[in-house]
């Protein structure tokens, strides 16, 4: 008897493919959005949506890819009722088996077959849930069937050939990641856990425009009360006269600027890195000498001061940016719920503390479309710390001497913190329009 272990062998490091994913998009009431593009990133399927904002995504033929792609054959399956229709490109030997979750084999079909599409009968089965181990050639994968009185649906779990290094590597939190866009709106990413999610309720913000930086980056904005804000973290490299900012990537350097009180303005990219889409998606880290220049903005433009990011803090917390929809005092505000993007931001205490309790985390909404991400930061000794788990905002206005107010999310908790950081630091900046 197979085992079933051996069976599910790397289940839990690979994506599991969806069969479909239906919904619909909206603005922040209920009017339809129509012609957004709504995208699964890893998996590729793209859709866009209909007059009533509808969408669907997955395979339009029935078949079930792997993780959206054809294996290197072309082999795909899928299952409608009690059959299975299989797919394969070339002529091959193919075996279909068939085990319950106790691991016991229920049933093995092997043949070879053409290349092409072909209907498999399978046996009738009782209420439950079985595993279909599809092999053709080098290649196969593993389909998760529920039988309810006598017809059998699937999705796709996993595709096996690949090494349990690789396997394990792949292990994420997550399955995938839904985006959408449309012009006049924020872009939306919200991690998608589930397989054959149906009725999905996509809400888009109103954009409140863009900003260019000096270096032609463009950024959303969003509105805030009467604020409006970038949602993007800045990520620019000359001052807005033109002339660079003074990048530090050695260690030692940085560390000189807080050791010997330079007071010399400088930004970096985390860990150094030169990867277009992490910069991009996280933005630059900036000391507070180089805050202070006050020429990180374009025109219109500002770094914040402390005062403004508490009138965007009172506002959320008044208007009932929380969580539970609810409004909540400012001393025990849940705004970072509503400030926290829906992806990028580590799950669970389990990350840090390699334990089984899940914590306190952040269940985010961004429903204030700030989309603040967890850019991690550059401590005054040159090491950079944590992306994933925090997100550090400079302001404008000096604490003491050495020392800077700021701004900060933990992935999980859900308050905004206000504190202060030694301006030799590197955080993420944020700007307001003034």
């Amino acid at each position: 008897m197979v085992s079933i272990k051996a069976v599910l062998t790397g289940l839990l490091g690979v994506s599991a493919c969806m069969a479909s994913i239906t919904g619909v998009v909206t603005d922040t009431g209920s009017t339809p959005i129509s012609g957004a593009v709504v995208k699964l990133e890893t998996g590729g399927w793209t859709a866009t949506t209909a007059a009533d904002g509808s969408f669907t995504l997955g395979a339009t033929t029935g078949t079930l890819p792997v993780n959206g792609k054809l294996l290197p054959n072309g082999l795909s399956a899928g299952i409608t009722g009690n059959l299975m229709t299989l797919t394969i490109a070339e002529r091959s030997a193919v075996e279909i088996a068939t085990f319950d979750l106790n691991g016991k084999e229920l049933s093995t079909v092997r043949q070879t077959m053409d290349a092409g599409s072909h209907s498999i009968a399978l046996p009738q089965r009782r209420v439950g849930v079985y595993l279909y181990k599809v092999k053709s050639g080098n290649s196969e994968f593993v389909l998760k069937g529920n039988s309810v009185g006598g017809a059998t649906s699937a999705s796709a779990l996993s595709t096996q050939g690949f090494s349990s290094s690789k396997q394990a590597k792949a292990a994420a939190a997550i399955n995938d990641i839904i985006a959408v866009t449309k012009t006049g709106c924020l872009n939306y990413r919200c991690v998608q856990y589930s397989s054959d999610t149906t009725g999905l309720k996509i809400k888009m913000i109103a954009s409140a425009g863009t900003l260019t930086d000096t270096d032609g980056n463009v950024y959303q904005t969003v509105r805030i009360g009467n604020q409006v804000w970038m949602a993007e973290n800045l990520r620019v490299t000359k001052y807005n006269d033109g002339t660079a900012i003074t990048k530090i990537t050695d260690s030692a350097a940085w560390y000189n600027i807080y050791n010997n009180n330079l007071m010399t303005p400088a930004y970096c990219f985390y860990n150094n890195t030169t990867n277009a889409d992490n910069i991009k998606k996280f933005g630059a880290l900036y000391n507070w000498y180089a805050v202070n220049t006050k020429k990180l903005a374009p025109a219109g433009w500002h770094v914040p001061t402390d005062s403004e990011w508490e009138v965007m803090q009172s506002y959320l917390v008044m208007h009932g940016y929380n969580y539970d929809g609810t409004t909540d005092t400012l001393t025990n505000n849940k705004i970072a719920i509503a400030l926290a993007a829906k992806t990028d931001w580590l799950f669970a205490a389990a990350d840090i503390y390699g334990v089984g309790n899940p914590g306190n985390d952040l269940t985010k909404n961004n429903s204030s479309g700030f989309s603040a991400l967890p850019g991690g930061y550059r401590l005054y000794g040159g090491n950079f710390y944590y992306v994933g788990y925090y997100g550090f905002w400079w302001s404008a206005t000096e604490y003491y001497a050495s020392t800077a107010w700021l701004r900060y999310l933990y992935f999980d908790i859900d308050f905004l913190y206000r504190y202060y950081g030694f301006k030799s630091c590197g955080f993420s900046v944020r700007l307001v329009r003034d």
